[in-house]
Order: structure tokens, then sequence, then C-alpha cells
């Protein structure tokens, strides 16, 4: 197993990185030999954590061998207690799963995080109306300004590993490890562009609440005294859905109904 660390600088907007707390985020990203979360293994994660208001730390923890992933899993999950949050950029489909059900294989104990701030699902709603084709990383960060150094693609890398094994390229392991490392330095510039999106007025999601269960869940939630810290009106008929149906079998903890929310997108 290889590890890695970086610090580099991250200009966050001072009041927008408070706002979201970034501080007690744990920002991440995986690469795996395919999608298979049964048979395929996770070759490289990358942990991005904030030291201080502008500087950034990185470490990848990267697998020489396929054995490696044990080490990789248990590592990172090391590093990562002590979070209640973390981001990724479509982890609540992808990352999480993956690396929740690799852990059990590897018998290694694993509680993650509470809170999952999934940026894609946050974007998605609106990302015909902010003027974008698509909703993939590449594109939200080409949209805000982003310029990369890494030029592959998940796809390119799970082949370049596999020479990578054959071949013990030094170039090839460089290469992969640069495209995960911006796919989680960039996150906490695309985690503050969301407050551009939470408060624009002008969108609508597409897939919004709809007035009656927006009125039936004010009641609920008043009738119960839970206080979120949240705009019931911009949140998706989905989350609404599961909130009603969670208060009404007795939840009343208002952040297990948020985390509910920030799943449901």
């Amino acid at each position: 197993m290889l590890i890695r660390e970086y610090t580099d600088f991250v200009d966050i907007d001072i009041n927008i990185f408070n706002r979201y707390e970034m501080k007690s985020v744990a920002y991440y990203d995986i690469e795996t030999t395919g999608f298979d979360k049964e048979e395929d293994n996770v070759i490289l994660v990358s942990l991005g954590r904030f030291i201080d208001e502008k500087n950034f730390s990185i470490k990848q923890y990267f697998a020489e061998s396929l054995e490696d992933e044990n080490d990789i899993l248990y590592e990172f999950g090391l590093d990562l207690k002590g979070y209640n949050k973390w981001c990724s950029y479509n982890g609540i489909a992808f990352d999480e799963p993956f690396i929740k059900r690799r852990m059990e294989k590897s018998s290694i104990y694993f509680q993650p995080p509470q809170f999952h701030i999934d940026l894609y699902r946050l974007i998605r709603p609106y990302y015909k109306q902010l003027g974008m084709e698509r909703c993939n990383l590449k594109t939200v960060e080409k949209h805000i300004g982003i310029d990369r150094e890494d030029q592959i693609d998940g796809g390119i890398s799970v082949d370049m590993y596999k020479e990578f094994l054959v071949t013990f390229n030094e170039e090839l392991k460089d290469t992969i490890m640069l495209h995960n490392y911006e796919d989680v330095l960039n996150l906490p510039k695309i985690h503050e562009y969301i407050y551009k999106v939470e408060n624009n007025d002008k969108l609508t999601r597409e897939d919004r609440i709809t007035e009656k269960q927006l009125r039936y869940l004010k009641t609920l939630v008043k009738k119960n005294n839970i206080l979120l810290d949240v705009e019931l009106d911009r949140i998706s008929k989905k989350a609404a859905s599961r909130i009603i149906d969670h208060i009404l079998k007795g939840c009343r903890d208002h952040d297990q109904i948020e985390s509910i929310i920030s799943n449901s997108y």
C-alpha cells in the first residue's frame, strides 16, 4: 500500500465555509476495478479535510496490488473516525455502498458518518436550468470555472490500473492518483457553489414537493414540535414522503429527518 499526503490552498468564501461547517466535513472519492462491489476491488481512496479555512489536506491510499485493498480500507476507516459528515459526488449511489460492502467482505468494522452530502444529488434537480447539458463531475467543474490538469476518466483508470499491475509503471500510477486527487480537490468548490444554487429563487427543482404534501408536512412538523434547518418548500416529493412516513411512525429527531432529506434527492 502506498500513502501520499498533500496540502493545497482552497479559497472558499468564509461565510459559506462556516455556514456548511466545512471544517468538520470529510471529502472523499474512490477508484475501483469495476462496478461490481461483490467481485471488484477498491484500489484507491482520496480523503480531503480542511486544516483551517484555506488549507485543504488530501490523503491518498493506493493499492499497489489487489491484496492491498484490506489495508487501504482499514486506514481510510481509521482516518474517517470522528467525522459526522462526509461529502462526495454521486457517492450515495456508488462510493458509499461499495465501501460498505468491501469493508464487510474484509471483516472490517465500519461505521460511516451519519450525514452524507452528495453534491450530485443537490445539483441534479437544477442542472438544466443552470445551463448545463450534463450533470457529471467534469461538466459541473467546467461550469463553475475549474480547470483540471487530469485528462482521464474513471473508465480509463480501470484499464490503466490493470496495466500497472503487470508493468508497475510509475507514470500509470501517478496518472490514476492525479485523477482521483483532483476529484476530491474540487469537491469543496462545488460545495461552495451549492450555496448559490440553494439561494437562487429563480430555480425550481423538477421533482419539487407538492402543495398537498407541503401543507401536511408543515402541520406534522408543527404538531410534533420538530425544528428543522431546511426550507420544506424546496425539498423533493420523495424526501417529503419519507419524512411524513417517519414522523407518523414516531420519529421526532431533527438530525435523522434532515439526514432523510439529504439522502433523498
